[in-house]
């Protein structure tokens, strides 16, 4: 009688043979799922008992999973973590790549920081919903512990994981991820916040103190920049990463409508540090922007006599003829620069370079129309099937800049009346201290943006 050919998922007739003890062994033949065949025997004190107890093998055995070469069900959740990075990290290289490189930097400081030493040495065929479970848990009992939500972080780790996982099942180590199975903490809805044209001011004189400040002091030349820096970020709603990437072929201030145009970004990478980015974070941040008077002249109070194309704007120190491009200031250095400015002006603790975005998107958004805040900060507008595939995609932002020099100009009207308003008092002489003395009304403007941030409950 020729042998029955079976198909993946069946199995032959199942045989018996006397077992020692007076006890019966049932045996059949499977074919498991990838083509191969196997024999699944058991052991019954009955014909009946041995049927089943074979028949409940089989079920099982089909439904285990096998492995690939790469990963199987014994190897452990940290070899999953590391293969799914060292695959990122590859594909991060691709032209338009799926997954970019600081990506990668940041889903490996999480598998590192919080899934591998919650869950490194486990073995991929231990993981349940409920070893997940009690993982999740374990990260946000951490960070109620330690005084600081970690319920950002533990949703962000979770979804990691998850990838890591899925990328199990598709080497047959897992056949079901536990973690679609998992409840994850809820994370708190932002709260927008932006600055008032009076706070838009004294931002704006502040940085320009400092600069006057630096100037003459010991330590390196002062690039004069940060101004320029703030101002191009109040007209544009750019990214600080995108303003600091701008080279001055990016730069338009002598056209009928003066423009920038956001073609990079810089990014931080391991191991290449602060890099600039040929791309911008998105498709939708390839744009053109109208600029507003006040980033005009913001701009060419630092353009050189002779600007050279590919020369960043916001260089890190100046160029000079037949000598070797400079290298943008990085996104770290600004930040650390405003911060110091904004100490000395007693504003500490509330601006930060998203915020300029943020009251940027606003102050258009009030204006004018939240879609035009969408195209202005290069944020995906999705219309489905028609701008997919039949609308070609409009590279010019909607023109802003009279909605933007008038929240300038707002506020120098409001800081003009109100330092107007109050009484003026000669100010103390003070020759022991190093910093120039600042005047009544600059001295007030720490006062009532400490009481701001105060009211704003930051």
């Amino acid at each position: 009688m020729p042998r029955q050919r079976l198909k993946p998922g069946e199995h032959g007739s199942i045989s018996y043979a006397p077992f020692e003890g007076g006890r019966v062994r049932a045996r059949a033949r499977v074919r498991l799922p990838d083509g191969s065949e196997a024999q699944v025997g058991r052991v019954g004190r009955t014909r009946d008992e041995a049927r089943s107890a074979v028949q409940a093998a089989i079920i099982e055995r089909l439904g285990a999973a096998r492995g690939s070469a790469e990963l199987g069900p014994r190897s452990k959740v940290g070899l999953a973590c590391r293969q799914w990075i060292t695959e990122l990290r590859e594909r991060s290289t691709w032209p338009d790549p799926p997954v970019r490189p600081q990506t990668v930097d940041e889903y490996e400081r999480l598998l590192g920081n919080y899934v591998v030493p919650g869950m490194g040495d486990r073995r991929l065929e231990e993981l349940t919903p409920g070893t997940c479970q009690a993982w999740i848990d374990g990260l946000v009992r951490r960070g109620r512990s330690g005084g600081h939500s970690l319920i950002a972080t533990t949703v962000q780790a979770s979804g990691v994981f998850k990838q890591v996982l899925d990328r199990a099942v598709v080497h047959d180590a897992l056949r079901d991820n536990p973690m679609t199975k998992v409840t994850l903490p809820r994370r708190r809805a932002p709260v927008p916040k932006a600055m008032t044209a009076l706070e838009v001011y004294r931002l704006r004189q502040a940085v320009r103190d400092w600069e006057d400040y630096r100037r003459g002091r010991p330590g390196p030349r002062p690039t004069g920049s940060l101004p320029a820096a703030v101002d191009v970020m109040l007209g544009t709603g750019l990214r600080i990463g995108e303003v600091l990437a701008l080279h001055w072929g990016d730069v338009d201030l002598d056209g009928r409508r003066p423009t920038v145009t956001v073609t990079a970004t810089l990014v931080d990478i391991n191991g290449r540090g602060t890099v600039r980015q040929e791309y911008p974070k998105t498709k939708a941040g390839e744009r053109t922007i109208v600029i507003p008077p006040f980033t005009v002249e913001a701009l060419r109070s630092i353009r050189p006599s002779r600007p050279i194309p590919n020369l960043p704007v916001f260089a890190s120190r100046p160029f000079k003829a037949r000598s070797e491009l400079p290298k943008p200031q990085t996104t770290a250095n600004v930040r650390t620069s405003l911060r110091k400015a904004l100490d000395r002006a007693g504003m500490s603790g509330a601006i930060h370079p998203h915020l300029l975005r943020a009251t940027v998107a606003t102050v258009v958004a009030r204006g004018m129309s939240v879609a035009d805040a969408a195209a202005l900060l290069g944020h995906q507008i999705n219309a489905g099937v028609t701008v997919r595939h039949y609308i070609e995609r409009l590279t010019l932002a909607p023109d802003t800049s009279a909605v933007l020099q008038t929240l300038i100009e707002v506020g120098e009207a409001e800081a003009h009346a109100q330092d107007n308003a109050k009484p003026t008092a000669p100010p103390a002489a003070n020759p022991q201290t190093e910093e120039p003395e600042r005047d009544a009304s600059r001295a007030g403007a720490g006062e009532q943006w400490t009481q701001m941030v105060l009211d704003w409950g930051a």
